[in-house]
């Protein structure tokens, strides 16, 4: 079976019979749910929209994983006593006596050395010019093999970034469901961290 960067959004709908539904519950309570912010993460957020705004057309997918994203993660900090974020990690699995396994680029998961039980998956960073492949796909197919992976009836979270535009996605048994695209150069940059952050009260009250 293919590895998870060569597999297309039709490929993973027609293979595991994956349905896109609009304003799926979980996805409408997950990106509006209230969050506070600090006056000094709002400093910081606005620092990285600037410099974001200033360089996004120019970097490519390692300069904008490591000269912004990287640090917005860290601002949401998604090391806690239960769950911890882990980098490249590769997962492998056995779907239809197929091995099924490809690298993902940031998950969260129950687990302190390595990932037990992944609850959300940020997979494709793609540069705002020439990106290529499908990054939907991409990530569609690395959470259905977290699913097979946890084997339980939980939804998953997950995102896929392009650029300055962030798509957070939610697959709950053969749903999925996208959000719009929250623009980071904008003020969309202070949602973005808000749903990042709900993430983790989400984890904390259902996923756990």
């Amino acid at each position: 079976m293919k590895t998870f960067g060569k597999w297309t959004t039709e490929e993973v709908e027609e293979y595991f019979h994956l349905v896109m539904v609009k304003n799926h519950p979980f996805l409408v309570d997950w990106l509006n749910a209230p969050q506070k912010r600090s006056s000094s993460d709002e400093q910081t957020l606005t620092t990285l929209r600037e410099r974001l705004l200033e360089n996004v057309y120019d970097w490519n997918e390692e300069e904008l994983k490591i000269k912004f994203i990287a640090f917005l993660l860290q601002l949401v900090n998604y090391d806690e006593v239960e769950y911890h974020s882990f980098l490249e990690r590769e997962i492998s699995v056995n779907i239809d006596n197929k091995r099924l396994s490809g690298t993902i680029d940031f998950m969260v998961a129950k687990g302190r050395r390595s990932p037990k039980r992944p609850f959300f998956c940020l997979h494709e960073y793609k540069r705002e010019r020439y990106h290529s492949n499908d990054p939907l796909g991409q990530l569609l197919i690395a959470m259905v093999a977290v699913q097979r992976l946890n084997n339980n009836q939980k939804s998953l979270y997950g995102a896929y970034i392009i650029g300055r535009q962030w798509f957070f996605v939610i697959l709950d048994q053969k749903d999925y469901s996208i959000s719009r695209a929250y623009d980071a150069t904008e003020a969309d940059i202070f949602e973005i961290f808000s749903i990042l952050k709900n993430l983790k009260q989400i984890i904390t009250t259902h996923l756990l």
